[in-house]
């Protein structure tokens, strides 16, 4: 090997023993002690002949010091430095592979490193790809992961974005699996599953639910769970606001009262009511048109177009309607004979019976005042077991479920008029005779 000092050669009895010494090492030095010498070379020690106890020896390349030795006076022993003892003003350069290093608390440094972890492993059956609870990977990702026996938790920071996962450790078939992840595009948080118990947070997924929040679409929902409350004034959610489901339905919570719409003032448009009891109703403050029909706040039922204004039911068949008083300039009854069947003649005689065989009464409503008129009309006697008035069934007015509900007036009118018509028959009968017995006199 060669030197790179001049060497020292001291003429004594182990003269050979320290020569063979000096070639193997590229140089060697006298410490201060006169007793001992330090010794540097490209490689470790290889021979215990020709050295003192307390010689070091300096691997050396490159202008490093790579190992350190010092000698027991037997063998060569590996040089260590206690914290204790190492007082530097800087160590303006530290290049090392230092394999495993405990340390106390570094203060000031700039930590270059492949990975960084904290803590010590998870100690949680669950934990099989051996987490810590702090990681920094070398990709730059931040690794933030917690086990315990119902779920396993991990949060992250890379490439720009903030993940959550969450998965759940118990289940049968299915295990429940969340994940959330807030970027430049937005906000998106996500439901599921995994078909297997998911301990690396990377186990296939089956999506059921997702919430995406981004400055593109606003706010999408999807799934059967996917919903956005407004609690109101209470912090307990679905309790006094409303609800709205992924597909735009609107449902009151469980002390709801009302669902409002108002204008830039606070008045209020349009309330529905949408309490549990059904008590609050569906109130329009303004004019509400529905196509050509309208409904006023002046009492108003309005025709756009100025046609006809029809009650039907689904099959355009016209209904009955309920009223008090009906006030009108004019009244038309359906008489087309296209839209009659089974027609035939009627019994005049029978149904001028009918009519003369109705008892009137005057009276009026229980709900009358002493303002309201005096009341005449037939009587339908649902009292009394032994009919005290008397109005045949023939004149009577159902409901759609067969009740009897009033008088059927445009029956009872067509009745007098056949009671008028056989009435006039008689007339002429009777002038007839007349005629022909004042001919008889005169004659």
């Amino acid at each position: 090997m060669s030197e790179s000092n001049a060497t020292q050669v001291i003429l004594t009895d182990d003269g050979l023993k320290i020569i063979k010494a000096q070639q193997a090492a590229q140089s060697a030095l006298t410490l201060a002690n006169g007793k001992n010498k330090a010794y540097t070379s490209t490689s470790a020690p290889t021979s215990n002949s020709g050295y003192v106890s307390g010689d070091l020896w300096y691997v050396l390349i490159a202008g490093i010091v790579k190992d350190m030795y010092y000698f027991d006076g037997t063998k060569w022993q590996s040089y260590l430095q206690d914290a204790t003892t190492l007082n530097v003003g800087k160590l303006s350069a530290l290049s090392a592979n230092l394999g495993n290093v405990t340390v106390g608390v570094l203060h000031g440094v700039d930590i270059y490193s492949s990975s960084f972890y904290a803590g010590d492993i998870i100690s949680d059956s669950n934990n099989t790809a051996n987490y810590y609870p702090m990681t920094i990977t070398p990709d730059g990702a931040y690794k933030s992961t917690y086990f315990d026996s119902a779920v396993g938790l991990q949060s992250s920071v890379a490439s720009g974005a903030i993940s959550y996962k969450y998965r759940s450790m118990i289940g049968s078939g299915q295990y429940l699996a969340y994940d959330s992840v807030i970027n430049g595009q937005g906000f998106e948080s996500q439901s599921g599953y995994t078909s297997a118990k998911d301990t690396t947070f990377s186990n296939p997924e089956t999506i059921t639910g997702y919430v995406n929040v981004t400055p593109d679409s606003g706010i999408y929902l999807y799934g059967p769970t996917q919903k956005i409350n407004f609690a109101g004034r209470s912090d307990n959610i679905g309790s006094n606001g409303i609800t709205m489901d992924a597909y735009g339905n609107i449902y009151g919570q469980s002390n709801s009262s009302w669902w409002r719409i108002g204008d830039v003032n606070g008045k209020q448009i349009v309330n529905l009511g949408i309490d549990k009891a059904g008590s609050n109703a569906v109130q329009f403050s303004r004019d509400l048109w529905v196509g050509n029909m309208g409904i006023g706040n002046a009492h108003q039922i309005r025709s756009k177009d100025g046609h006809g204004i029809y009650f039907t039911n689904d099959n355009s068949n016209r209904v009955d309607t309920y009223h008090n008083n009906i006030y009108y300039s004019g009244s038309v009854s359906k008489s087309l004979l296209s839209e009659k069947t089974n027609v035939k003649v009627a019994d005049v005689n029978y149904w001028s019976n009918l009519a003369m065989s109705i008892n009137l009464a005057t009276y009026n409503y229980d709900t009358d005042d002493y303002t309201d008129p005096l009341r005449l009309s037939g009587i339908i006697d649902d009292v009394n077991t032994t009919k005290e008035w008397t109005l045949p069934e023939a004149f009577y007015a159902r409901d759609e479920d067969g009740n009897i509900v009033g008088i059927d007036n445009g029956v009872l009118l067509n009745a007098v008029l056949a009671l008028s018509q056989e009435q006039a028959k008689q007339i002429d009968k009777l002038n007839t005779n007349i005629l022909a017995m004042e001919a008889k006199i005169n004659g």
